[in-house]
């Protein structure tokens, strides 16, 4: 498959600069409301693809079916095959990446093309 060249333009680098500042991560409509600049939900969602593609992003589909986006950070080769836990917290509903991994085993006769790990429960700050 060949990866299209794309120009870095304004609107990537302001999704790229949002991410890189949340400790959580973010939906296309949170994404949205921290744009200093109006940008439609499609372009928002073209943009997270095009990242997706590169290895930049990865998201995890939570309870809601809404997908959650974070940077990669320290990710391998294989950006559809991560192997970390996502937390969704059922209070404030943020879902954020934890440093937990899992070990994905060998099916033998199948082939593993993308994995999603999600516990839901209560974080610590909605504890308190």
């Amino acid at each position: 498959m060949e990866i299209k060249k794309t120009r870095n333009t304004e609107k990537q680098n302001l999704v790229r600069d949002i991410l890189s500042k949340t400790a959580h991560t973010m939906s296309v409509e949170d994404i949205m409301a921290a744009m200093p600049i109006k940008v439609n939900k499609t372009t928002i969602y073209r943009i997270l693809d095009r990242f997706a593609e590169k290895g930049e992003v990865h998201f995890v589909t939570g309870k809601n079916g809404k997908a959650y986006y974070a940077l990669c950070n320290n990710c391998g080769i294989s950006h559809k095959i991560h192997n970390h836990i996502h937390f969704e917290c059922q209070v404030c509903k943020e879902v954020t990446c934890q440093p937990n991994t899992l070990n994905i085993p060998n099916l033998e006769g199948f082939t593993i093309q993308e994995t999603q790990f999600l516990v839901i429960g209560i974080c610590n700050k909605c504890k308190k």
